[in-house]
């Protein structure tokens, strides 16, 4: 459990872990040099609970948190949830069936439900990654392969075949480790059921600089292609100056679909944080930018709301 500054929330994440159907783990808070009472909380619960162990060290970042997590891990599989988020009480029971009827996998995801800040759900996910010919053909088209993190259970030894989580990536490093181990031969598959509650509030990275990581996962993509042609990955620094040197007009339309995406993520914060206004106005921008992927997006949520 990498945390930072989640002082707000880490109790209930804690507990979610705590309480979990399957008895026997060990859980690894990582404390990546929080400002706040995140620690403290952190270690009372490691006084009245054998099972919960914390690190903690200077900020340095989720990568480098997550490879000190792997490297602290005692157990070849590693289940991972963030500081903000929780476990469904099932989680791991069943994440542990589903690797026993799936023997070959090195990586399972599930889905999770998002939550605002005070547990409301409010959205719920989808993905296309549930079977091995479906993980096949999206990587065959040369899609990025993602899926919550905190949902996912890993082999310790499949991160470590790769050269474990890489610091360049501020943000998605998940992302980066998922295709990295698909090309390196390992299998992933997302189980269909919901294992994890995935928090939306005022404190989310994936809010607060929703751009930069529209271009972060750009970049992700541009390696992955690379990597694929058998060419060296470009910098954070070098893949800027080759955007910055493409068309104009390839430049414009990747600007409308980001800013579209961005509108429509800030939709959700706002439909979380309950400021209705915003939600209607961030809506309208996105549905100006790209009204098909808009259109999709709702009717995708429209479709889980009614299941």
């Amino acid at each position: 459990m990498p945390a930072y500054n989640e002082e707000r929330f880490i109790a209930e994440a804690i507990e979610s872990v705590l309480e979990q159907t399957w008895r026997e783990f060990e859980l690894i808070v990582l404390n990546d040099g929080s400002e706040d009472r995140t620690r403290e909380i952190a270690e009372s619960y490691a006084r009245k609970d054998s099972r919960v162990r914390v690190v903690s060290h200077e900020n340095m970042g989720i990568a480098a948190t997550l490879d000190q997590g792997f490297r602290q891990s005692a157990n070849e599989w590693v289940a991972m949830i963030q500081g903000d988020d929780l476990m469904m009480p099932d989680r791991l029971e069943k994440q542990l069936a589903f690797l026993a009827a799936h023997p070959e996998l090195d990586v399972a995801g599930g889905l999770a439900k998002h939550i605002d800040s005070r547990g409301r759900i409010i959205a719920r996910d989808v993905s296309l990654l549930l079977s091995h010919e479906a993980v096949r053909e999206q990587f065959a088209r040369n899609e990025l392969i993602c899926f919550n993190s905190s949902t996912a259970i890993v082999r310790k030894s499949a991160v470590n075949a790769v050269g474990g989580y890489r610091s360049q990536f501020r943000v998605g490093e998940d992302m980066d480790m998922w295709n990295r181990l698909l090309e390196n031969g390992f299998k992933i598959l997302v189980q269909p059921e919901y294992l994890a509650q995935y928090r939306i509030h005022s404190g989310s990275v994936c809010i607060a600089r929703a751009r930069y990581i529209r271009d972060q996962v750009h970049w992700y993509r541009d390696s992955m292609l690379r990597r694929r042609s058998g060419q060296p990955e470009l910098t954070w620094e070098e893949y800027l100056r080759f955007r910055r040197a493409l068309p104009w007009y390839q430049r414009a339309n990747s600007w409308r679909k980001d800013t579209a995406k961005v509108f429509y993520k800030a939709a959700v914060f706002h439909y979380a944080e309950r400021r209705h206004l915003r939600v209607g106005a961030a809506v309208l921008a996105s549905m100006l930018l790209q009204p098909g992927y808009i259109l999709r997006q709702i009717a995708a949520k429209l479709e889980l709301g009614r299941a």
